[in-house]
């Protein structure tokens, strides 16, 4: 199970914490949970159950922490960034990937949600449904509408 799925899991957990070793440590807890209760597993996809218990355990992470604001880690600003480039370019990506970041934060919860999922999770939107408790239709609609709110917002930021 853990050779399956431990990468779409971690990939969604650091969609939500920005934090890769949080993200690692809560892949960990979470598979832990999974066999531990794996006689709670009825039906549907697997996936599905295990994204579930890792937002619950990310959730309770966060509320354990005097800050509930992770911040992106080093590691996840370097992947976007490359040797070639020079130091104006990158501080232009930054601020660009920034100005995005506070623009999807600005989101309706369950459309920051679908975003995060989509883009930083690498999940279908049937999975996305699935997670949620909606509908695959329900998950690709509320993309393509949060998708245009933020082109709008950049737009007129311009």
């Amino acid at each position: 199970m853990y050779r399956s799925y431990a990468v779409p899991v971690q990939r969604y957990i650091l969609s939500l914490c920005g934090n890769e070793s949080l993200a690692e440590d809560i892949t960990a807890d979470t598979f832990y949970k999974a066999m531990k209760n794996i006689d709670h597993f009825t039906e549907g996809k697997l996936l599905t159950w295990l994204c579930a218990i890792a937002k619950n355990t990310y959730l309770d992470y966060v509320k354990k922490k005097e800050n509930a604001n992770v911040s992106i880690s080093e590691e996840m600003e370097e992947q976007f960034t490359s040797d070639h480039d020079n130091v104006e370019d990158r501080y232009v990506r930054k601020d660009e990937r920034l100005q995005l970041y506070r623009m999807i934060y600005k989101l309706e919860p369950e459309q920051k949600e679908v975003v995060y999922l989509r883009i930083f999770g690498e999940l279908s939107f049937k999975e996305i449904g699935e997670i949620l408790g909606k509908s695959e239709n329900w998950a690709r609609v509320n993309f393509y509408r949060s998708k245009n709110r933020l082109k709008e917002w950049i737009e007129n930021e311009k």
